[in-house]
């Protein structure tokens, strides 16, 4: 069975089961981001096993329970994160080493924030906003965003690796990425659609053109730091759990802070 053939075959069977979770929200989507921050702490922990720190398995439980906290208890980012930094300094102080202490304390702080605190904060705006399919705009505008850059990348991209960490991003694809959602909105308005306020969607443009590309190039800055081609193979024709949800986290958490400042 060619790549292709199985990157067809999943997405034909999760794509659906990601939109059904993003409409209904709740628990489906509870669940779905609970098993992102737990596969992704251990893709994350053995990338970076690869590089030469070894994180403990620990955090590979503790994570996804500080996830659960974080989107269970409206208003504790704050004091979870601090009981999170003060579990991961004891460990480096009680595991002192000269050469590797400092590195793999930093290393777990990201993987705390990557894996535990981000999909949290994607699910709290499932949860808590009171404009309902938020998430389900924005997963399709960074779908759109990917599509765009993609193609626009592979037919007009003439100047390649804007970036050293991922050669084969090219600077047109880039820019279309970025101009796309701006496109989306045009359309929207043109339209006459009301049924997310605009203030909303021009986040929701932001979120995906500039922090979904920028998760993407983060992703692979973390891998070719771990020298490894993809976060996993579990995912059959698409690598792992991070490979396919780097865009979302980090555009996701800008989401969410940025309409946690709109509604202040």
């Amino acid at each position: 069975m060619s790549d292709l053939t199985k990157r067809v075959l999943v997405s034909v069977i999760f794509i659906p089961v990601l939109i059904l979770a993003l409409f209904f929200e709740g628990i489906p989507l509870y669940v779905m981001f609970l098993a992102v921050s737990l596969l992704g702490a251990q893709e994350y922990r053995s990338m970076l096993r690869q590089a030469g720190y070894q994180i403990s398995w620990v955090w590979v439980l503790i994570i996804p329970l500080l996830y659960g906290t974080w989107v269970l208890a409206p208003g504790s980012e704050s004091a979870i994160l601090w009981v999170a930094l003060f579990l991961v300094i004891l460990e480096a102080l009680a595991g002192w080493t000269l050469e590797s202490s400092v590195p793999q304390m930093f290393a777990t702080i990201f993987a705390v924030v990557y894996t535990g605190l981000f999909p949290a904060m994607i699910v709290k705006i499932g949860w808590y906003q009171p404009v309902k399919k938020i998430l389900l705009a924005l997963i399709l505008m960074i779908w759109i965003v990917d599509t765009v850059a993609y193609f626009i990348g592979m037919r007009f991209g003439t100047r390649r690796g804007i970036t050293p960490v991922s050669p084969r991003k090219s600077l047109q694809g880039f820019i279309a990425g970025l101009l796309a959602p701006g496109l989306v909105l045009l359309i929207l308005y043109v339209s006459g659609f009301s049924m997310i306020p605009w203030p909303i969607l021009v986040m929701i443009a932001i979120a995906a053109g500039i922090f979904g590309q920028l998760g993407d190039l983060l992703e692979s800055m973390l891998k070719r730091f771990c020298g490894v081609k993809d976060s996993s193979h579990l995912i059959p024709g698409h690598g792992g759990v991070l490979d396919r949800t780097d865009s979302i986290l980090l555009a996701g958490a800008f989401l969410y802070s940025a309409l946690n400042i709109i509604n202040m």
